[in-house]
């Protein structure tokens, strides 16, 4: 896959200015001017933290003590300086890109993706896709993205695996990796998270986040990788016992019996039976509702 065009870097001569500041310590002009251009706070200017990016993307030496300071900034999600952790993401990526402070950027990256304030994880999706879009970048991800599901604190690895999940409910994303093994494995391994979860986690704000983004995923995965994901999401159907992994299932299944998507009705038959075989059996029989049979290609299963 050829990469596409470079992301070009800040033509504001006094963001270029106050970055020169803020490299040599002086951040106060910086961090107010990419607050004040960055948006409203729940909607986050991404073409300018993309620009943002590419400018820190091109600097030599170290910048990781001004990524690490954007990224700590803790504003709530409707204050204009939490624009800064959304910089900050398209910064570390810009690093990933220019192969610097690789490590440094990946722990980064992975606090800003399990961050619980929307704009924040909005601005870092936006740097991953940006990211897994090139070559290498995919594979890349994943890659580190396991290492991630085994974080102890759970709402950051749930959080964070909700917006790698994301990232690849992208074609781009999809088609720019070396092959499907490695993603699925991962998804895999994501799904036996959400279903191995203790109580208390199941409350988590960051576990619900996986599950909603599964669907979407799953589902682009089996387009993209063909009979190979068809079998795959059949095995996933075939074993699932947790209701809430059978609702995100469900919701894929259906999605996939829509026209739009382009498959056949018999795939989607086919990955239903096998869901609705793995169902609890019902206590007793005889005490189903009568008519609850119908429609049952229309609407969710449990």
């Amino acid at each position: 896959m050829a990469p596409g065009p470079a992301q070009e870097g800040l033509r504001n001569e006094a963001l270029q200015a106050a970055l020169t500041a803020a490299l040599a310590g002086k951040t106060a002009q910086l961090e107010d001017l990419l607050s004040r251009f960055g948006g409203h706070g729940l909607r986050p200017n991404l073409r300018l933290a993309a620009a943002f990016g590419a400018e820190v993307s091109a600097l030599p030496g170290t910048v990781a003590g001004l990524l690490d300071r954007l990224s700590a900034n803790d504003a709530a999600p409707d204050q204009p300086q939490v624009f800064l952790p959304v910089a900050a993401a398209h910064g570390w990526v810009g690093r990933l890109r220019a192969k610097r402070e690789i490590g440094t950027a990946w722990d980064a990256l992975v606090l800003l993706a399990g961050d619980e304030r929307s704009p924040v994880r909005i601005g870092t999706l936006d740097a991953l896709t940006s990211f897994a879009a090139r070559p290498g970048g995919a594979d890349a991800l994943v890659a580190r993205a396991a290492d991630w599901l085994e974080l102890e604190d759970r709402e950051i690895s749930f959080g964070a695996a909700a917006v790698v999940v994301e990232v690849f409910a992208s074609r781009q994303a999809l088609a720019a990796l070396s092959g499907p093994e490695p993603l699925l494995d991962y998804l895999a391994r994501a799904i036996e998270a959400v279903v191995g979860a203790s109580r208390a986690a199941e409350r988590s704000d960051a576990r619900r986040r996986l599950l909603l983004a599964l669907p979407r995923t799953l589902g682009a995965a089996v387009i993209a990788f063909g009979q190979r994901g068809a079998d795959w999401l059949e095995e996933a159907c075939r074993n699932a016992r947790h209701p809430d992994l059978r609702t995100a299932l469900s919701n894929t299944i259906l999605a996939l019996s829509d026209k739009a998507s382009g498959q056949g009705a018999a795939l989607s038959q086919r990955l239903r039976g096998a869901l609705e075989g793995s169902a609890k059996p019902l206590r007793d029989p005889t005490r189903r509702r009568p008519g609850a049979g119908r429609g049952k290609s229309s609407r969710p299963m449990r």
